[in-house]
């Protein structure tokens, strides 16, 4: 597969508002010379979602400072090395890597050339070397309220049997991460409204594989699922598409996939976001600044707009301020620590 390469200094796919907690840093003399590489994910730019919102990200950076910045495919695992080996070749001062595909490559490259600086989002681990910082999101604080919703929403749909679903990627930490929390918000809405929810879902063995995804969600609206939460990049994009030709309701994820895949926009609820375009520019506006917190791990969580959920879109006048306002107490009670989201386990 030929690789595809894509040059960034002036190109702007959407504006980004820079998560206020990469700025609380004041600015010194920036770099006179910086190049940003970016290794992208297996599912691709254009996989409406996650590897997309990164890329906007350093797009962005590209058009608002003087910065050199290049992002390559990666079409499989093997292209991980190839790709990082291809930027520190080419004097990159940063490279920048994601999620648990692109970790061994990673982590193997920095401890190998610790004056190239590396950055890995989605992705933590106990102690990266001095030269990688890692970047995670607390999403199970916005896939628990996810769940609350979908649990009112399918008892909407069928009092007598409600059945809330989920089409998840590979069954990995940062994945169970999503199905956990979501689960447990379900839980928190029975107990609240003393209701009896059921969830559904299935794990899928690739995030590239959409006709799988419209699998997985045929099995679940057999099974009588009325809602279903997508999160498993392109393989889930299939399930949201299937949800769509089924008139039932799904739930987005990373990005507000209403605007991402439009024609899916009809059947969500929201979509559980990452501000992976966000921390992206943020860190990479600190690194230009001289200000690189290598060796650490940064969180994006409600509080510092890391994480968050999208606008309810065409369903807003169908939910209830009832409902609104206990979506708003259940994300207030995660802030401040009075509501557990069931994750880590």
């Amino acid at each position: 597969m030929k690789k595809s390469i894509i040059l960034l200094s002036c190109v702007i796919l959407f504006s980004v508002t820079v998560m206020t907690s990469c700025l609380k840093v004041k600015d010194p003399v920036p770099q006179t010379v910086l190049k940003v590489g970016l290794v992208g994910g297996i599912a691709g730019f254009n996989d409406a979602g996650f590897n997309h919102a990164i890329l906007a990200g350093l797009q962005q950076i590209a058009y608002d400072f003087p910065i050199l910045c290049q992002a390559r495919e990666t079409p499989t695992s093997a292209d991980f090395e190839k790709n990082i080996n291809y930027f520190i070749a080419n004097g990159y001062n940063l490279i920048i890597t994601s999620s648990y595909d692109a970790a061994q490559a990673t982590i193997a490259a920095a401890t190998a050339n610790p004056k190239t600086d590396f950055i890995i989002l989605d992705y933590s681990m106990a102690s990266p070397p001095a030269n990688l910082l890692c970047a995670v999101f607390d999403v199970d604080q916005s896939s628990f309220p996810c769940g609350f919703l979908a649990a009112y929403w399918a008892f909407k749909q069928n009092q007598s049997n409600p059945v809330a679903g989920f089409v998840a990627g590979v069954d990995i930490p940062e994945i169970r991460q999503f199905s956990v929390s979501y689960t447990h918000g379900v839980a928190y809405f029975d107990s609240i409204y003393q209701k009896s929810v059921g969830v559904l879902g299935y794990f899928a063995t690739s995030f590239n594989d959409s006709l799988q995804g419209v699998r997985l969600a045929d099995s679940l609206l057999k099974q009588n699922v009325s809602t279903i939460f997508a999160f498993g990049g392109i393989t889930g994009n299939g399930a949201l598409y299937k949800v769509k030709e089924a008139g039932k309701y799904a739930m987005g994820v990373d990005v507000d996939q209403f605007y991402s895949i439009p024609a899916v926009g009809p059947v969500l609820l929201t979509s559980c976001m990452k501000g992976l375009g966000n921390m992206t520019y943020g860190l990479v506006r600190s690194f230009y600044f001289n200000h690189f917190s290598g060796g650490t791990i940064v969180h994006g969580t409600l509080d510092n707009g890391g994480v968050g959920i999208a606008p309810f879109h065409n369903f807003n006048s169908q939910i209830p301020d009832s409902i609104k306002l206990a979506l708003s107490d259940v994300i207030s009670g995660i802030k401040n620590g009075t509501i557990k989201t069931g994750w880590p386990q």
